[in-house]
């Protein structure tokens, strides 16, 4: 139908008589925050062409795939990141502590095993044991069986230094060697015969025994003790005694001494009474652990007991400690540190050493009669 009968008017406008333009209406596209230009082409593409009209949440399938995938794989980095992190101990050791320069560690060994030891005075367990120290110069002791083995261990701070000592291995039981003027003696030992002088025998337990000697109607009887390892020997004059009276020795002393005559041993001062000929003898006391030794004579008589009492010689003690102390020897207040050339009799005692904050330490300590003890306590240790 014409534009004239449409209107029905002449002359028809200009907006009547103007024919549709061959070209296609563009339309601006407009995005939207958060939506993607082709989404948005392709919103009014079909806005254009009268499909219906998608909004921004309704994207197209493309694009959604795009944006899951890289959601996964941030997801994936943030796992992987997460399970580094937690597990990273596993499979790298932290760093090793550095040693601390004031201390060090000791490795202290004894064979046998089983040694008890002790450190500057303390007890610190048995061997093998490993212990930290302080840096400087340590008095060890290993003790085993009555073995006793002493060092110096030096420790330097940071490092770790290994000892070992041998100890003697102990021996079950020990000898009896048992001679007489004139030999051919009989000889019981505890009561049982053991045979006739000059007599060894072997294997003797450790411990104190009863020796008699005895030849016709003449018995002789010595007391001895028998250590593990060691060789105890005895000597009995008869020739004098036959027929001849005899009499007894005792001897008191504050420690234990040997009784020698010419060099023969006739028995030990804290055991029975000695059985001698009557007459004048020459008798030596000895203690080698003491460093004593006296010369005696003793007259004895027939049928009396003959008693000798000995007193004990003085040696010197100094101690000191650090910082510094008050000294207690068997009890008894000696002074403060330091103290040098105490006069003591002979033989063990405890010392102990006491300091207002730091405390209190004990150890013992063996003065003998020629060499001066020296000791001193470390508070520090």
């Amino acid at each position: 139908m014409s534009n004239i009968a449409k209107s029905g008017r002449w002359p028809p406008s200009k907006a009547e008589t103007s024919e549709p333009s061959a070209t296609p209406n563009v339309v601006p596209i407009r995005v939207e925050s958060g939506q993607d230009a082709l989404d948005s082409f392709s919103s009014e593409t079909s806005r254009a062409s009268g499909e219906p009209k998608t909004t921004s949440k309704g994207v197209s399938p493309a694009v959604t795939t795009k944006w899951l995938i890289a959601f996964g794989a941030c997801f994936a980095i943030g796992a992987m990141a997460a399970a580094a992190y937690y597990t990273r101990d596993r499979f790298i050791a932290p760093p090793p502590a550095k040693p601390s320069p004031l201390t060090g560690r000791a490795v202290l060994n004894s064979r046998p095993d089983g040694a008890a030891v002790s450190v500057d005075g303390v007890s610190r367990g048995v061997t093998p044991v490993e212990l930290e120290l302080l840096a400087g110069s340590h008095d060890v002791v290993f003790r085993a069986a009555g073995a006793e083995r002493q060092i110096v261990l030096k420790v330097e701070g940071g490092s770790r230094v290994s000892e070992n000592v041998d100890l003697p291995v102990p021996v079950a039981g020990g000898a009896l060697e048992i001679g007489s003027d004139p030999p051919g003696a009989r000889v019981t030992v505890d009561g049982t015969a053991a045979g006739v002088t000059p007599l060894a025998i072997h294997g003797v337990s450790a411990a104190r025994h009863h020796v008699a000697v005895g030849q016709g109607s003449t018995v002789v009887t010595r007391t001895v003790d028998v250590a593990n390892g060691a060789t105890a020997s005895i000597f009995v004059s008869l020739s004098a005694q036959a027929g001849a009276a005899s009499g007894t020795l005792a001897i008191e002393a504050p420690v234990e001494l040997r009784i020698l005559e010419g060099g023969q041993l006739l028995g030990l001062s804290n055991g029975a009474p000695i059985v001698l000929a009557a007459g004048k003898h020459q008798l030596d006391l000895v203690n080698d652990t003491l460093e004593l030794r006296l010369a005696r004579p003793v007259t004895i008589e027939s049928g009396k007991v003959a008693r000798l009492a000995i007193t004990a010689p003085t040696g010197t003690l100094s101690v000191n400690a650090s910082p510094w102390a008050e000294v207690f020897v068997d009890g008894r207040s000696v002074g403060v540190t330091p103290l040098g050339a105490l006069s003591l009799p002979i033989g063990t005692h405890e010392l102990i050493w006491r300091h207002p904050q730091l405390g209190e330490r004990r150890r013992t300590v063996v003065v003998g009669a020629l060499t001066a003890a020296r000791v001193t306590m470390d508070f520090s240790r």
